[in-house]
Order: C-alpha cells, then structure tokens, then sequence
C-alpha cells in the first residue's frame, strides 16, 4: 500500500493564518477573520509534521505546490527536506498565483493511471471546492481518496472523502 500525497501550499497557508488570528484572540471566529481578513502573519508550517499527520504509509508521491517563490525563501527548501518534491509555476502578470490547482488536478488524474486501486491511497491537503471533481473522478476508479485540511474547508469537498480536520493539530503543525 502507497500513498500519493498532493499538498497546496498557498492554499494551506494562507487558510492556517486565518485560523491563527482565531487562535491568537483578534477574531471572534473563522468566519470574522475572512470578513475582516485578519491573519496571524507570524504563522509557519513545519511540512514534516504535516506530512506525520497525513500519512502512515509507505510514500509513492509527495508533492508541494505554490507559486515560484522569492530567492531568499526557504519554504521550498524545508518542503524539499522532509520529502516533498516541489511544483512551482510562475505567477501570473498580474502577480497571482495561477495554475496551482489546475496542475494539483492533472498530476493527481495522471498519477491515478499509475497506481493500484486495491492498494494505494490519494491524500489532498487542500480546502478548496474545486478539487471536487477530480475526486469524485479518482473515487470512481475505486481509490480512496482522504483530505486534510482546517476545518473551515468547502462543505461539499468534506462530503467527497474522508476528512481529517487539522484544527486540533494546529499547535503542532505551526512552526515555534
């Protein structure tokens, strides 16, 4: 049994310093830190904890995507480290990110023509409804298919798969 492990890291950050301005007292709840977009800007994942929490199988794919970084981040680096292989693409003109989820998609659909539906698992760390069909595709093939993510993940991607809150491992998963 293997896993494929696809996590968004712009997606999981960003949603990780809401919920530490929840955590830190300066928003009442998640739904006041999206409305005032309030963050806890001091908040850092340690990946490897996050991949601990993930995963307890032997590891076939793990991958972190984001947008190209800048040359003093060292995000990509502490990924890389406890054993992510990093996808990045380049921001848009605009200087958005784009592209993340779309890539998350096809690795995840060309990776499932790889992998064996009796034995191995797909792992999403990531919240956002738009990786519902995809998913909904993978499970067809007869794999199971578990996200992770802050319990303020899209409703309807929580109903898709087995879902793993990761709301009471925020102590844990946040870099000291």
């Amino acid at each position: 049994m293997a896993a494929f492990i696809y996590l968004d890291n712009s997606n999981l950050w960003i949603e990780g310093k809401r919920l530490g301005a929840v955590f830190r007292g300066t928003s009442p709840d998640i739904l006041g830190a999206i409305e005032t977009k309030d963050f806890d800007n001091t908040f850092r994942l340690d990946f490897g904890k996050v991949l601990e929490i993930a995963n307890n199988k032997p590891i076939k794919v793990a991958k972190f995507y984001g947008s190209r970084p800048p040359e003093s981040d060292s995000v990509w680096n502490m990924a890389e480290k406890v054993g992510f292989e990093p996808v990045i693409v380049d921001r848009n003109y605009s200087n958005k990110e784009k592209r993340v989820d779309t890539q998350v998609v096809v690795d995840m659909l060309a990776d499932s023509m790889e992998a064996d539906p009796k034995h191995d698992i797909f792992i999403l760390i990531a919240g956002d409804a738009d990786y519902v069909p995809v998913i909904r595709k993978i499970k067809e093939q007869n794999f199971r298919v578990q996200v992770l993510f802050w319990n303020h993940a899209s409703v309807e991607l929580k109903k898709e798969t087995k879902f793993i809150s990761l709301d009471g491992y925020f102590n844990e998963i946040r870099v000291k």
